[in-house]
């Protein structure tokens, strides 16, 4: 083989050493950013699914509130009704009271 041929090869195979390297350099690269981005994808995925089970919670805490709300006002309701019954009671004592004991008319409000 010629010296001119030898130094034409020993040029293309450093050349392809080179981009060979280069390519590996790339591959390398790839494969850290691949890795990074997998470790991310699966925090984000950690804090989803996290987000989904307080929202699960809140849901369930507000079916709850809704119940408890419905309730007091139920008993709302049913304090109205004997307040009432009590303001009649009350009103009906002392008209009785005064007209026996003479004293000026008062209604409980």
């Amino acid at each position: 083989m010629s010296d001119e041929l030898k130094i034409v090869l020993e040029d293309v195979k450093e050349k392809f050493d080179t981009v060979i390297e280069a390519f590996n350099m790339v591959t390398e690269r790839l494969d850290r950013h691949e890795q990074a981005e997998e470790e991310r994808f699966q925090r984000l995925e950690t804090e989803v699914l996290s987000i989904k089970t307080d929202v699960s919670v809140l849901k369930t805490d507000v079916s709850v509130l809704k119940t408890d709300v419905s309730v007091l006002k139920t008993d709302v309701a049913t304090l109205k009704i004997d307040v009432g019954e009590i303001r009649k009671d009350l009103n009906e004592h002392r008209n009785s009271t005064e007209l026996h004991g003479g004293r000026v008319k008062r209604d409980a409000s």
